[in-house]
Formats: C-alpha cells, structure tokens, sequence
C-alpha cells in the first residue's frame, strides 16, 4: 500500500495544529498608538478646493453628454471633477477598555459629565466582545492636552490613538 502523500498545511496525527493569529482584528490597520510629540501644534489648515463642484443636474447632463457621444463614436466630453474629501488624520484618547458593556457606558457617562465628547466601540478579541471607551476626536495638541489633563484629573487613565479615517 502506498502511503497518501500529506499536503501541505494540512495536519497529521503526529503533527499538532498551529494556532492562528489574525492580529488585523486586534489592531486595524486604521489606527495606531502614537507618541505625544507626534499630534500637530495647530490644527492644519484645510487646503483651498479651486474646481467649483458641480450640481447634480450639471453632472447629470454632462453624463448624458458622454453616453450620447461614445454611442455616436465620438470622443466624449471630459467628465466633470470629483472632489474628494482631504483625508483628515484625528486623535482618540482611549479611556478604557471593558468586557461588559455596563461597564463601558458607565465610564462613558462619567465622561460626559466631563464634558468631552466620548463614545464606546466593540471589537471582537479571541472570540470575545470587549468595549472601549473613545474620547475626541482631537486635531491638535492643545485641545489633547486639556483633556488628558481633565481625565487624569478626574482618576482616568488614557491611551493616545491615531485615526487616519474619519469615524462615523
């Protein structure tokens, strides 16, 4: 009898199963802790847009226009300018992090009570649900440091994030 060659990956009963790590699911690629030093003085300042943007109607017409000349064989008429949102980078201060929800939105409440906008997110960890408590977000140094100082002051600890997308 010819022994079946084993594939690769594929676990024999002499071999023991190696566990799997996503770590994309513990850290997304979106955030990162940063140092301090590495949030701007300043709010940047928003970059001018110099295309006017477009009514629906306009962009509507202008597509047509394109249809009607590709079905003719012509060159179509350039398409009318997107603008884009400028991609915005935002800090969080991560106040906590908890297993309970309850727990969660009790330091949330706190928070508020601060003053600070806060909100909790869930993110699924080695199959289990835990709560963080966000504050910000935060686009300069002043505006962090004000609440870092108000949320040592009131007994929390926090952890500095960095968010390149902006949150909905």
């Amino acid at each position: 009898k010819v022994a079946e060659a084993s594939k690769p990956g594929q676990a024999t009963p002499q071999q023991p199963v190696k566990p799997k790590y996503d770590f994309y699911t513990l850290l997304p690629e979106s955030e990162v802790i940063v140092p301090p030093e590495a949030v701007p003085e300043k709010t940047p300042p928003v970059p001018a847009q110099p295309v006017t943007p477009v009514t629906q109607a306009e962009a509507a017409k202008i597509d047509t226009a394109r249809a009607q000349a590709a079905l003719l064989g012509q060159t179509p008429p350039p398409a009318p300018p997107v603008i884009k949102p400028a991609a915005t980078t935002q800090f969080f201060l991560q106040a906590g992090s908890f297993r309970k929800q309850a727990d969660a939105d009790k330091v949330r409440a706190q928070i508020i009570l601060l003053g600070q906008s806060v909100k909790v997110e869930s993110g699924t960890v080695k199959d289990e649900t835990w709560y963080r408590v966000l504050v910000g977000p935060f686009s300069n140094r002043e505006q962090l440091t004000g609440a870092q100082k108000q949320l040592a002051g009131a007994g929390f600890s926090n952890l500095l994030l960095q968010q390149r997308q902006t949150r909905q």
